[in-house]
């Protein structure tokens, strides 16, 4: 049997099993899978400022603390100046969580600001990508987590005005492991059960206010006279279908 024990905390249930995973379970049957390894000296954690990469770096930081190791957790932040996510996003995200698990091994961010003639697809991907690589190739890091969930199901999406600007291959994820060094811990889980979570831990206040997941180019907020967020954008709808999908209204539009 691969569980080696259960756990209820007040928070929600924990399972610790013998592939090294500390599991976060929803009320959904979706999950947060955090892979570990007490050999790892350096965990990179890529931190948007967004919904998503801000409970993944507080999951991780929770789980490590319990577990009692003693892996340094590497946020990774980019810039890409004609979104609307910015590093400021990431910056708070990294102190709240810092403040708020109290897990001293968090270090101080490393920031990068892409080109803006990356910024567009495929450099942006190509750019992110060489980055990563030559930090796992060069040993800066021994492993590293990305915040990518998976789509809402269909029937959701089927109110999603421009649902065709998902990113498809989340809808067929069955693991959240990329590459032998690589994971995407809520690749199993979606905004539904990412919500969940946070109100489950009680940090919806005092974490997801402070997120951002608005993807729009700037350019064309300006263009529309939007504010940001601009509710527009495939992740605005995302985000609102996961809160209202837990009868929850989005801390962070009542700043």
């Amino acid at each position: 049997m691969d569980l080696l024990y259960r756990e209820t905390l007040n928070q929600g249930a924990r399972k610790v099993n013998a592939r090294n995973e500390f599991i976060y379970e929803t009320d959904t049957n979706n999950r947060t899978v955090i892979p570990y390894n007490k050999d790892w000296k350096r965990l990179l954690i890529q931190v948007s400022g967004g919904l998503d990469s801000a409970l993944l770096l507080y999951l991780t930081a929770r789980a490590f603390k319990e577990l009692n190791l003693s892996v340094e957790i590497l946020p990774f932040s980019i810039e890409i100046p004609t979104k609307a996510k910015n590093l400021a996003s990431a910056r708070k995200v990294i102190e709240v969580v810092s403040g708020l698990v109290g897990y001293e091994k968090i270090a101080k961010g490393i920031e990068v600001v892409m080109p803006e003639e990356d910024c567009k697809p495929p450099r942006k991907d190509a750019f992110f990508d060489r980055l990563l690589s030559d930090m796992l190739r060069n040993g800066e890091v021994d492993f590293e987590f990305s915040g990518n969930t998976k789509n809402p199901p269909e029937s959701a999406r089927s109110e999603f005005p421009n649902d065709h600007a998902r990113q498809l291959a989340r809808d067929a994820r069955t693991s959240v492991y990329n590459a032998d060094v690589s994971a995407s811990p809520h690749a199993m889980n979606d905004k539904q059960g990412i919500v969940y979570l946070y109100q489950k831990f009680g940090i919806l206040d005092s974490l997801a206010t402070h997120t951002l997941s608005c993807d729009m180019d700037i350019a064309k907020i300006e263009e529309l006279n939007l504010e940001i967020p601009c509710g527009r954008c495939w992740w605005c709808y995302e985000r609102a279908w996961g809160f209202k999908a837990n009868n929850l209204e989005d801390p962070a539009l009542a700043k």
